[in-house]
């Protein structure tokens, strides 16, 4: 249990520190929420705050996961999953961002690109553990 603790009060530092670094870069950029025109009026206050927020968790999670558990292949299938699902976010955004479609990703690709990250690392992940059973078996 305290090595878990240590685990989440170490990731919540880190991403303060890549938050730091980050939000200034994202703002510099001018890298903020855009709103339809034909919206709610309430939904404008939001205009300009800065969106992409998921990098810094993405940032954050390679960190820890590349000094923390390198030698842990384990969690390999947990972190692939998180940066896949933080891809499809990243396009989104960017479809939102920069090619100014304030519609972003169709709900259905969405959903399609959340599925085969879902089922790729499922695929490996019992490849992996049919190689284990069978480099187990034969000693």
């Amino acid at each position: 249990m305290d090595s878990q603790i240590k685990v989440v009060l170490t990731s919540f530092m880190v991403s303060i520190i890549v938050a730091l670094i980050i939000l200034p870069i994202l703002k510099k950029l001018k890298i903020g929420q855009i709103e339809r025109e034909y919206g709610p009026r309430s939904h404008l206050i939001k205009q300009g705050t800065p969106t992409m927020g998921g990098i810094i968790i993405a940032i954050t999670l390679i960190i820890l996961t590349a000094i923390l558990y390198s030698s842990n292949k384990a969690i390999l299938p947990l972190t692939l999953i998180i940066i896949g699902f933080g891809i499809v976010g990243f396009v989104d955004d960017f479809k939102k961002l920069v090619l100014r479609d304030t519609k972003g990703l169709k709900p259905a690709y969405k959903m399609l690109r959340t599925f085969s990250n879902i089922s790729n690392i499922c695929i490996i992940y019992n490849k992996n553990r049919n190689r284990n059973r069978n480099n187990n078996t034969r000693t």
